[in-house]
């Protein structure tokens, strides 16, 4: 295979890679088989662990399919994949220069460490991406440097995090194991863009882990230390891949812990008057946080920085003419406050449910819009059934369902609002995915409960 050829048509499989993934896949049906019989006595929820896992290998393999014979110029994916293959050349060539940066040395001279046997990174000088350069040089060596082998080894690697996600509803709502894992595990949009080599697929590890270390840490206390160092690990693999989802996630996080605290006060006078206290007190504790990493946190560090930030990516985007097929406009970016506001209905319907159907350009938008209008169907039907005030209690009682909520709007703001093209929308929205169907799935189920209830004491 010449990994440094042109053509996507140079990543296809050739026999020895065929054969590498083959013994991959079977260790991984190995290994799936021994986690579901030694949990599913315990946790019956395990009956979906391996029907999960191999919906998002199978979603890998299509996934690369597309990538080398649809997309025959390459794009993302790809391209982290070629630059991957520097970093493992530079191993075989010096493994403290790999190993310095594997682990974040990103010095001058760094660059200077590769020649033409190894070919250049040329994604070095964007320090996001480069972390998925950096990452995904692991998993193509394991590998060897097959673009399908290291796909699908990222795709194993990353539905630790979606599986989190699952236990987490599954374990807070007992009874709906089978809506979540379609709304969660099955979920086409989530499976297929969030198995590839794509910032994406990390990012879902990440939320993963995050979500569920801190519901096992801050809300269960169970082993807190272990879980509050995976909480600092997956905040800080999110804060080096994509800074701006923290600042999706820590609202909703303290608000969780907030009203779960709410939760516990059984006297309805007495929980009244320390709502409102004490959800100042976990927003201020939030924003406190953002502050206290606003250096860190560069364009997102402020709000000025924020619509600044916004501003360029969206004009940049409105100028590629890669996308030019697949453009769309919420309204311009006028870098006040009140514009940034203004937009911001537009932008959450942006990030949830567009391309519309009218929308798609191309067969794969065609197929995201064709998923968008189910959930658009589906999210009306459940809204109307429920009602708007019901709609705002079982938000306030559930404090799981606000941190969703909360995490999915803030998310689809900011995806809608940045992004001006469909080819890249269908994928960046991927990570409220989860959550806001999780959301529906337990307002519908409440509904039910609700209705049933009041049935019965009419009788």
């Amino acid at each position: 295979m010449d990994f440094f050829a042109h053509g996507t048509e140079r990543l296809l499989p050739n026999l020895l890679d065929l054969v590498i993934m083959g013994v991959y896949l079977i260790l991984i049906f190995l290994a799936s088989h021994l986690i579901q019989k030694r949990y599913i006595e315990i946790n019956p929820v395990y009956r979906f662990y391996k029907w999960g896992l191999f919906a998002k290998i199978f979603a890998a393999v299509v996934f690369c399919i597309i990538y080398t014979l649809y997309y025959t110029e390459g794009g993302d994916a790809t391209m982290y994949f070629r630059n991957s293959q520097s970093l493992v050349k530079l191993l075989f060539n010096d493994p403290g220069q790999y190993l310095y940066i594997l682990f974040g040395g990103r010095s001058p001279e760094v660059y200077y460490w590769f020649d033409s046997d190894t070919g250049w990174p040329w994604m070095y000088r964007d320090p996001e991406s480069f972390v998925v350069v950096r990452l995904t040089s692991i998993f193509t060596l394991l590998g060897a440097g097959s673009f399908f082998t290291t796909t699908i080894l990222v795709a194993w690697v990353s539905y630790i995090g979606i599986w989190r996600l699952y236990l987490l509803f599954t374990k807070q709502y007992p009874g709906l194991e089978t809506q979540f894992a379609i709304g969660i595990l099955f979920f086409p949009s989530l499976v297929f863009w969030g198995s590839g080599i794509l910032k994406d697929t990390y990012s879902i590890l990440a939320i993963g882990l995050f979500t569920y270390s801190f519901y096992k840490a801050l809300i269960l206390k169970q082993k807190v230390v272990l879980n509050l160092i995976m909480v600092l690990f997956s905040s800080f693999l999110i804060f080096i891949i994509k800074p701006y989802i923290i600042i999706a996630l820590l609202p909703g996080s303290f608000l969780w812990l907030a009203f779960y605290r709410l939760k516990k006060i059984k006297n309805t006078a007495t929980r009244w008057t320390v709502a409102p206290v004490l959800t100042l007190a976990f927003l201020l504790a939030a924003l406190g946080v953002v502050t206290a990493f606003s250096a860190e946190l560069g364009d997102y560090g402020s709000i000025e920085s924020i619509i600044r930030k916004a501003q360029i990516t969206q004009d940049d985007l409105k100028r590629a003419e890669a996308y030019s097929e697949n453009f769309f406009d919420i309204g311009d970016l006028d870098g006040t406050l009140s514009g940034f506001v203004k937009l911001a209905p537009a932008a959450v319907v942006a990030g949830i449910f567009r391309p519309f159907l009218w929308e798609a350009g191309n067969p794969l938008i065609m197929l995201s819009a064709i998923e968008n209008t189910m959930l658009v169907i589906i999210t009306l039907i459940i809204l109307i059934r429920t009602g708007p005030i019901r709609v705002v209690k079982i938000t306030a009682n559930e404090p799981l369902v606000i941190f969703s909520l909360l995490f999915a709007l803030i998310f689809a703001f900011s995806v809608g609002l940045t992004t001006a093209n469909f080819g890249a929308l269908v994928r960046l929205r991927i990570p409220l995915l989860p959550f806001f169907a999780g959301s529906l799935i337990i307002m519908h189920h409440l509904s039910l409960l609700w209705k049933r209830e009041k049935e019965i004491q009419e009788l």
